[in-house]
């Protein structure tokens, strides 16, 4: 009966670390996310759009550490670049940008990027330890739900 129970347990929690960390937009258009991509390029050779490679905060970091040299520079020459995408394209980029913006910021002090990890700042704030603390109490109930119906 326990191991019932901790085989649940396990269950529910890689499925709750699956949804809490996936990325929730939409992908950009073809000409924006070329822009994107292609300055992100010219500055960090690791640069990804892609949400399972390992330099994708790091990535983010460059259109959302906003006031940093980097993100002048990526904001500055990307927003040349996109100029001349399509108006829906730039629509969809517009309309997800701040909603990636405070993902990015949520993320990027609770998983480890390539240079986050020498860096002090990257512990995690306040207000993260407390969305993960509630996220972990409702997943606990949920666990102890199915628990007592065994």
């Amino acid at each position: 009966m326990r191991f019932s129970a901790l085989a649940v347990l396990a269950a529910v929690v890689a499925v709750a670390n699956a949804q809490t960390d996936a990325y929730p937009f939409k992908p950009n258009g073809p000409c924006v996310a070329k822009c994107l991509l292609d300055v992100g390029k010219t500055m960090y050779p690791d640069f990804t759009d892609d949400p399972t490679n390992a330099h994708f905060l790091e990535s983010l970091g460059y259109a959302h550490d906003k006031g940093t040299p980097k993100y002048i520079t990526y904001m500055t020459n990307t927003g040349m670049c996109i100029g001349s995408c399509p108006k829906e394209e730039l629509d969809l980029y517009n309309s997800q940008y701040q909603a990636k913006a405070d993902w990015y910021a949520s993320k990027k002090g609770t998983t480890t990027s390539p240079t986050a990890a020498a860096s002090p700042s990257s512990k995690p704030s306040g207000a993260s330890m407390v969305v993960g603390s509630s996220a972990l109490v409702g997943l606990v109930s949920i666990v102890m739900g199915a628990v007592a119906l065994l």
